[in-house]
């Protein structure tokens, strides 16, 4: 086996903006994304991540890895990992991470919100990307859905992808629930095919090995495929043909272009002794 060329530790708040560039260029080439940032309220995956990074760096059931490339130091890629339902002594170390400290007891409707947010979407994509779909409302945070939804075509797209991702978590999910979320994966085009990608996810998959607990990740499009050569198993599929939610055609794309069918892909990864 070749030796490792780079380096897993964690992510850092000064990392944010490179990490929230490099997600963000990663998902140039994904249809959905392309698409929503051409609706009335447009999405900027920059902006979300650097919103919401800071705050999931302050989550104790939040774990934002980063890979770092040994000979140059460059910023390789990162991966955000949601531990669902772990004590606080069951959480992993990490070199560079300080665990944060517990969130003070909330009333029930607030901690429905904790919830969603140490459970991340992030969301977050190339020929074959390794990283997870797109931010989305529960897993996270995304555009909130405006009441006037009807008369935009990119929010009822948010509606549907987010009310499927809400029935998906409270099925895979019920109260008590012990198990990992991929939130975002993302890797440099400059540094893909290095096998960046699948460490960042082998640290939370050996994490379910020795824990008896499956994961599960809201994929994108192109990032699928990644997940399965990680052992990720497709269980369902919502398959949306982006072209009834688009409020254009896609542009420089010639006469009668189309956006296309897009798969979201809901994978799940059992422990090896589960």
């Amino acid at each position: 086996m070749a030796e490792q060329t780079f380096t897993i530790k964690a992510l850092q708040l000064e990392d944010v903006p490179e990490a929230a560039q490099l997600s963000s260029d990663a998902f140039l080439a994904d249809r959905q994304t392309q698409m929503k940032a051409l609706g009335r309220n447009p999405f900027n995956l920059k902006e979300y991540h650097m919103q919401s990074l800071p705050e999931m760096l302050k989550s104790p059931r939040c774990v934002i890895l980063k890979a770092v490339d040994n000979e140059t130091g460059e910023f390789a890629g990162f991966c955000n990992w949601g531990l669902i339902g772990f004590s606080p002594s069951e959480m992993p170390e990490l070199e560079g991470r300080i665990q944060p400290p517990e969130r003070p007891a909330a009333a029930p409707a607030s901690q429905s919100e904790d919830d969603k947010d140490d459970e991340g979407e992030e969301r977050n994509k190339k020929p074959e990307k390794e990283e997870a779909s797109p931010p989305k409302q529960s897993v996270t945070p995304g555009p909130e859905a405006v009441p006037d939804a009807e008369d935009d075509p990119i929010e009822r797209l948010q509606a549907l992808t987010g009310a499927d991702l809400d029935a998906w978590q409270k099925e895979v999910m019920p109260p008590g629930t012990k198990c990992l979320v991929v939130i975002g994966l993302s890797v440099s085009p400059k540094f893909q095919r290095r096998g960046i990608g699948s460490a960042l996810l082998r640290w939370g998959t050996n994490i379910c090995d020795e824990a008896g607990v499956f994961a599960w990740v809201h994929s994108s499009e192109p990032a699928w495929r990644a997940y399965e050569k990680a052992g990720f198993e497709v269980i369902r599929c919502l398959d949306v043909d982006l072209d009834e939610y688009a409020p254009c055609p896609p542009p420089d794309e010639g006469p009668g272009a189309k956006w296309g069918h897009y798969v979201f892909r809901y994978m799940k990864y059992f422990p090896a002794n589960g």
